[in-house]
């Protein structure tokens, strides 16, 4: 249970030398935006067979019922994949660039809840080209006055007028927006004597008249991960461009839909995480070995022994966690505890064990050119995105005490 197999050390380390090859070279005019992350996406998408893999999961569903939705794991792709390929992939582009691996997963989350809560027609139209990597997709659930309260302040509307919907509000800080082609809204659909409307997702596409998007918004870390605003004015689209039932046969929220996606990015989180606390361990040891001071190297100093010994605590406690939500994934257990609790450590322990990592390499670690500044500026994310840190803490909790 707590090794890899022979194919997943394959794709480890085909991951690995792509990460190496195909974005490394390219992370200075990835991180000032001279360049995009997608056509590189496009590349490994096309290197991964990832257009094989889905379209066969999608014939797969020939002669099943519509209602029934297709298998995802760990909210990237469909049809009974091995979930530690995504938890793989995911590490190991994060070991050179969270940055663009987040861009990566917000590709997939907007693919995975299409497929998940879609039509054929939809999968077919707006889920396989995001997938495939052909086109670039986001997941819109936040808004300027509700982060952690995503729900219980979600201002963005929607209206029915005949045959269309009308989809008004804005939402912030979404992966991908600047230049996603396919868009998942989520807003409160008002059907009329509603209190409070029930929350529904929306497929949304660039071009579609009265719909705008900001530029890439400047931020601390996860330079390479372009984030921005989505402007909704009045937005009209036809009735097929909603997720599940049709208002008149629904009859509830969808709300759920939205939280399975939230904790699918929760539980992916992790492994992108335990890529930074695995590199930045390797290269403390590396450094610590090499450095010299006062006549030996760093490596002989306790106080530099104490920092690597409590870091590879850290490596191997991530790595188990990563097994764990797998093995659960596996087995259709996973849970909001479980999800949050890895979220939570990993996420906080990918901050702390990087800065000992620039702690340990002093000037040199604190340089734009040490790889080591680059994860410690985009580590800071995950103890926010996804949901911070305390709400994390209040889930974990909450499920304790039912």
């Amino acid at each position: 249970m707590f090794e890899l197999t022979d194919t997943q050390r394959m794709i480890e380390q085909a991951v690995r030398m792509f990460a190496e090859k195909e974005i490394a070279p390219h992370l200075e005019k990835l991180e000032s935006g001279e360049m995009l992350p997608y056509e590189i996406l496009k590349k490994f998408g096309k290197q991964m067979g990832f257009a094989g893999q889905v379209k066969g999961s999608f014939s797969k569903r020939e002669g099943k019922d519509e209602g029934e939705k297709p298998a995802t794991t760990a909210g990237a792709l469909p049809g009974g994949i091995d979930p530690m390929i995504p938890a793989i992939v995911f590490k190991e582009i994060s070991r050179v660039s969270p940055g663009f691996c987040m861009a990566l997963v917000a590709t997939l989350g907007c693919a995975t809840a299409i497929s998940q809560q879609g039509t054929e027609e939809q999968r077919e139209r707006f889920a396989y080209p995001v997938f495939t990597m052909e086109k670039v997709g986001c997941w819109a659930l936040t808004e300027t006055t509700s982060g952690s309260d995503a729900f219980g302040s979600m201002r963005a509307r929607a209206r029915i007028d005949g045959d269309h919907f009308v989809l008004a509000g804005q939402k912030t800080f979404i992966s991908n927006a600047p230049f996603a082609d396919v868009m998942l809204i989520y807003a409160r659909l008002e059907t009329g004597g509603d209190e409070k409307p029930p929350v529904r997702a929306f497929v949304l596409e660039r071009g579609d008249p009265d719909l705008t998007t900001g530029a890439p918004m400047p931020k601390m870390g996860m330079w390479d991960s372009p984030t921005g605003e989505i402007f909704m004015d009045e937005v009209r689209v036809p009735r097929d461009r909603i997720l599940g039932p049709q208002p008149e046969d629904a009859g509830s929220s969808r709300k759920g839909d939205a939280k399975g996606t939230l904790q699918h990015e929760r539980a992916v989180m992790p492994a992108m995480c335990l890529g930074i606390i695995e590199r930045c361990v390797e290269e403390s040891v590396k450094f610590a070995k090499e450095r010299e001071a006062f006549g030996q190297t760093i490596a002989g100093y306790q106080l530099i022994q104490d920092k690597l010994a409590r870091m590879n605590v850290s490596l191997e406690n991530a790595r188990n966690l990563i097994f764990k939500l797998v093995w659960m994934q596996k087995k259709g257990k996973l849970d909001d505890k479980t999800a949050s609790t890895a979220k939570l450590y990993c996420s906080q322990e990918a901050v702390r064990v990087a800065l000992d990592a620039i702690q340990i390499m002093g000037g040199s670690g604190y340089m734009r050119e040490a790889p080591v500044e680059k994860l410690m500026r985009d580590a800071k994310m995950f103890e926010i995105g996804g949901g911070t840190s305390e709400i994390q803490t209040l889930t974990i909790a909450r499920e304790m005490l039912k």
